[in-house]
């Protein structure tokens, strides 16, 4: 069986940047049995503090961010079904007032793909092909991203969780 289905989310995040009103958004997944995998994302930034002289970079919730600082996405699924879950793959879209940043997207056991149409098609960065301006055809670019997805490269057995990542820059 294989079977899409849009999975509940729980946002760790209250946005109060009227542009990024848009980047609450739910999870698309594939799973084994439909409701078998619960998708959680939690949006983020980086934050510099200095503990005992030393200075240390940590993630929290983001709840002001200004254009031109990065959003960290971390997508969570876990498999809350009895049965293995086979070729799982989540999709998550790169909000609206927000540009993927290069090379940020990542999972363990995770293959990543691309959409530049909207969800409808994925493939790794390198095989995607857009059309430019006067009709013709050129390599996407991170900026031209709608979507990013991750394929387990494993099944994810009852119980099991994994995750991935991946940031955005704010317009």
């Amino acid at each position: 069986l294989h079977h899409e289905t849009s999975q509940g989310k729980t946002m760790k995040l209250h946005l109060t940047t009227l542009a990024l009103l848009g980047l609450l958004f739910g999870s698309a997944a594939h799973a084994a049995k439909p409701g078998s995998l619960r998708v959680t994302t939690t949006a983020e930034k980086e934050e510099t503090v200095t503990v005992n002289g030393v200075q240390q970079t940590r993630l929290v919730p983001a709840a002001l961010v200004v254009p031109g600082r990065e959003v960290i996405y971390t997508v969570t699924f876990e498999n809350v079904g009895t049965e293995v879950a086979t070729d799982v793959a989540v999709t998550n879209p790169v909000p609206e007032h927000t540009r993927y940043v290069p090379g940020s997207a990542g999972g363990p056991g995770t293959e990543v793909q691309f959409s530049v149409d909207g969800g409808r098609s994925f493939a790794p960065a390198e095989a995607l092909r857009v059309r430019d301006a006067d009709g013709g055809e050129r390599a996407a670019t991170a900026d031209d991203y709608t979507h990013v997805r991750w394929v387990l490269k494993n099944p994810l057995p009852p119980g099991a969780v994994a995750f991935a990542r991946y940031r955005t820059r704010v317009e």
